[in-house]
């Protein structure tokens, strides 16, 4: 065993029942575990930046692994309401299993774009307005719903493109688009 890896059993030993208690306090007995794995697997790929004495450090990380998890969670709980609502609104259609599943993927696909894109493009498809009385629903001049309209279409275009490098589900926000 190297040098490293024995200091790191040490400090494993050392500072785990710290950084276990800390997590407990904040994300229950059952995800503590894992938030002091994650935080000691970081401790490991970060092992020269680890100061003396490491507990400080240690909690931070964990805090941060912690909010970081939590985040991760209320997007993903997001996205669940926002996929049940939408399908709840679409369960007109038919129930074939084709019909299915491509409503299942256009829902998800509505649900990953920003509140003002999903908004005007669920105005038009779903509400029948006609852009002038969606740019009235919403407030704004006709010219910028058409904006937000085509831009809304251009997300759910890039949506469908096939990805290679981020197959988790993406909010893509309104800057991004312009």
């Amino acid at each position: 065993m190297s040098n490293s890896q024995q200091q790191f059993t040490e400090l494993w030993h050392a500072e785990a029942p710290h950084v276990l208690a800390f997590a407990r306090r904040h994300v229950g007995a059952e995800a503590a575990h894992d938030v002091v794995a994650e935080t000691f697997m970081i401790a490991w790929r970060r092992w020269g930046d680890l100061p003396t004495p490491p507990i400080g450090w240690l909690l931070v990380t964990a805090r941060k692994v912690i909010q970081n998890r939590a985040r991760a969670s209320r997007r993903h709980r997001a996205l669940e309401d926002r996929i049940a609502l939408l399908d709840g609104v679409a369960a007109y259609a038919a129930d074939s299993a084709d019909a299915v599943l491509s409503r299942r993927e256009a829902l998800e696909r509505l649900a990953r774009l920003d509140e003002q894109h999903r908004e005007a493009l669920l105005l038009i498809s779903w509400d029948g307005l006609t852009n002038d009385q969606a740019a009235t629903v919403l407030g704004i001049k006709p010219a910028t719903f058409r904006r937000r309209l085509s831009r809304a279409r251009a997300a759910l275009l890039a949506q469908a493109a096939p990805q290679t490098s981020d197959p988790e589900p993406r909010h893509i926000p309104a800057q991004e688009l312009s």
